[in-house]
């Protein structure tokens, strides 16, 4: 699986996961897997609010621990 699609496709699960913390608990935060379309495990805590606006921004869920380096070249904005 090349980078770019690993990375939609994680970020596909995200959303989904968005989409059910909205609906339980909007209030407490869950957990994102990055998109950094590196071969990386990382998961990212995030409350559905802020995951919202790097949504709206455009915006990647990344990993602290992850350079994300291979998505920038692509073009791909990431999380900073």
């Amino acid at each position: 699986m090349s980078p770019s699609q690993r990375s939609s496709l994680f970020g596909e699960v995200n959303d989904r996961i968005y989409e059910l913390l909205t609906s339980g608990e909007p209030d407490l935060p869950g957990e994102f897997l990055c998109e950094c379309g590196s071969d990386c495990d990382h998961r990212v805590q995030l409350l559905p609010a802020a995951f919202a606006m790097l949504r709206q921004t455009g915006r990647i869920v990344r990993s602290p621990e992850c350079s994300g380096s291979r998505l920038e070249r692509l073009g791909v904005p990431a999380l900073s």
